[in-house]
């Protein structure tokens, strides 16, 4: 899933919005994705970017990860950062559920701002923080809210540990595709 070089193979390129409330990992998740290891990240400040390659199928995907922090006062800027997405990643953190209330302005936004039917990946992290009773409460609320705003599924996951950690970027990659021959 790692960046590689492709000669046979097409090529399209794609935007996906991470956003969710600050303090949730976003930024630590993208670079576990990245790098593999765990790499702790100070807040985001505006916007940061990623672009990698994931092969999906017969094509390759190079995909631009725009970063938004989650604080309030860059909140206004959102809309106009979102705009263009082919997907989204969402993100709460697990040992604090009160961030998934947060999540919905962020929602609201993406799809506002984007074709309505985007594919948004919901993403806990932090599960390390967590035991097995609150992973219960937390695999439960994160359902719930998948179908309550009609996302197109949910990860937990653990940037610190790397846990769970292919499969939210693996499975947006695959509605992304999916998305675009829709669109066709």
């Amino acid at each position: 899933m790692k960046t590689k070089f492709f000669a046979d193979t097409s090529i399209l390129t794609v935007k996906v919005v991470v956003a969710g409330p600050g303090g949730v990992g976003k930024t630590t998740l993208l670079k576990r994705y990245e790098t593999n290891n765990f790499i702790p990240a100070v807040s985001t400040v505006g916007i940061n970017f990623l672009v990698m390659d994931q092969e999906v199928g017969e094509t390759v995907l190079r995909i631009a990860y725009w970063d938004y922090a989650g604080e309030d006062r860059f909140r206004s800027l959102f809309p106009g950062y979102c705009q263009g997405s082919s997907g989204a990643l969402v993100a709460f953190d697990t040992s604090r559920i009160q961030t998934l209330s947060e999540l919905p302005e962020w929602l609201r936004m993406i799809r506002e701002h984007n074709d309505p039917d985007i594919p948004i990946v919901l993403i806990g992290n932090k599960l390390d923080t967590t035991n097995d009773k609150t992973r219960e409460l937390i695999v439960k609320s994160a359902g719930n809210f998948v179908k309550e705003y009609n996302l197109s599924g949910y990860y937990l996951c653990s940037a610190k540990t790397g846990e769970g950690m292919e499969s939210p970027f693996a499975h947006l990659g695959i509605l992304i595709i999916e998305s675009k021959k829709r669109q066709r």
